[in-house]
């Protein structure tokens, strides 16, 4: 049977991975900078210590927490309510974080660590869908709160 709730550390690690992938977003500029002064040879290609990389490793172990916690301790049943196409969007969508968040990381290392340059495409890639997915996320949430009149979004915040 699912949970009536999240618990405390599932919301926890829901928000502090928000935090840092938008941490992430913000300091894009930077670490593309150092990429491409690495590939033009303006700096040595060496992989050098950064933020951004040691965010990324931060998100892939919290992601991998929280997918752990979702698999053994569940997650609140979406509305019953909820029509059965919008059902298998928020699942999607959900699988589709989880593969973005554990798959960036790790091609952004191998481009980093390896300078792996279709790693690094295939992490620029995935950051643009990240975009548009955290977008989508938001407004689904929104919608759920004001248009669906849910508790879906108060789950999230610890108010249910």
């Amino acid at each position: 049977m699912a949970p009536s709730t999240y618990s405390r550390t599932q919301i926890a690690l829901h928000w502090i991975i928000v935090l840092l992938v938008l941490f992430q977003i913000v300091m894009h500029d930077e670490i593309v900078r150092l990429w491409t002064s690495r590939m033009d040879g303006t700096l040595p290609n060496v992989a050098t210590p950064n933020v951004h990389v040691a965010v990324g490793f931060l998100i892939l172990a919290l992601a991998i927490w929280r997918l752990v916690l979702r698999l053994t301790r569940g997650v609140p049943a979406l509305p019953a309510s909820e029509h059965p196409v919008l059902k298998l969007v928020a699942s999607g969508t959900h699988i589709l974080f989880y593969a973005l968040l554990i798959g960036m990381p790790l091609s952004g290392a191998a481009a980093w660590i390896l300078g792996i340059s279709p790693a690094a495409q295939a992490h620029s890639i995935a950051e643009k869908l990240m975009i548009l997915l955290i977008a989508l996320h938001v407004l689904a949430a929104l919608a759920q709160h004001f248009w669906f009149r849910t508790d879906v979004l108060k789950r999230m915040v610890g108010r249910a």
